[in-house]
């Protein structure tokens, strides 16, 4: 009998994982091994204005989820010919914030962000900065969002509608780089340039792998919204 009950527990438990909180419903970051950055990409250097761009992200658990964001601490796009052909930008990770859901306990967000900083997710002590490289970018020639979808604000939430290019670029988090791969909507004019990008990554990619709660496990999703405005 007690070996009946924990099967049915067991299956009540795989239903709750897989019934409750999904990662947010986006594009996947194709990712492979870390690439040579090209030499070969030129242009005139746009500076990315950190107050005006943004990186924001969105963690699940089975209970829930956690929103928040990363301030850019600095960064630069490379423009030649209207078209971006290179680019960096760095993250500070001690400026990691976490402010959502809405409605959530202070207290607990606290909590929570110092856990973040720890070495069982960022160790920010040992690991301040997070940086992206770009080494390609391409016409995007993938399937573009449907817009008559009735779920079209919650889609455009997490995913690029018409997105115009198709991004690579080497990802280091916690001293593991990484390539990934994802669309983006890239818009250039004069002297200045914008970039948006949303996107799921697999976060033990980069070795980030504490599982959560027995009861409450992490899903290993991230999704990652990046704005970028570049001036001249």
């Amino acid at each position: 009998m007690k070996k009946l009950h924990f099967a049915y527990l067991s299956v009540f438990l795989l239903f709750l994982f897989t019934a409750c909180t999904s990662a947010p419903e986006s594009d996947e970051a194709k990712t492979s091994e870390a690439k040579t950055v090209s030499d070969s990409a030129t242009g005139e250097a746009l500076k990315v204005d950190t107050t005006a761009s943004k990186v924001e992200w969105v963690a699940t658990k089975v209970s829930g989820y956690h929103t928040g964001t990363v301030h850019i601490k600095n960064g630069e796009l490379q423009v030649k010919d209207g078209a971006i052909t290179g680019g960096n930008f760095t993250l500070d990770m001690s400026s990691i914030v976490v402010s959502g859901p809405k409605g959530s306990d202070p207290a607990a967000n606290a909590k929570l962000l110092g856990h973040l900083k720890s070495p069982d997710f960022f160790e920010v002590d040992k690991n301040p900065e997070a940086s992206f490289v770009i080494t390609s970018v391409q016409p995007f020639s993938g399937t573009v969002t449907d817009t008559t979808d009735p779920r079209q604000d919650e889609i455009n939430e997490y995913k690029v509608a018409n997105p115009t290019h198709t991004v690579s670029g080497n990802l280091t988090i916690k001293g593991v780089a990484k390539n990934i791969e994802f669309p983006a909507r890239i818009t250039v004019a004069g002297n200045s340039a914008d970039a948006i990008a949303k996107f799921n990554i697999d976060r033990t990619q980069w070795n980030i792998v504490y599982p959560g709660k027995p009861d409450d496990l992490i899903r290993n999703d991230i999704h990652l919204g990046i704005s970028l405005k570049a001036t001249k």
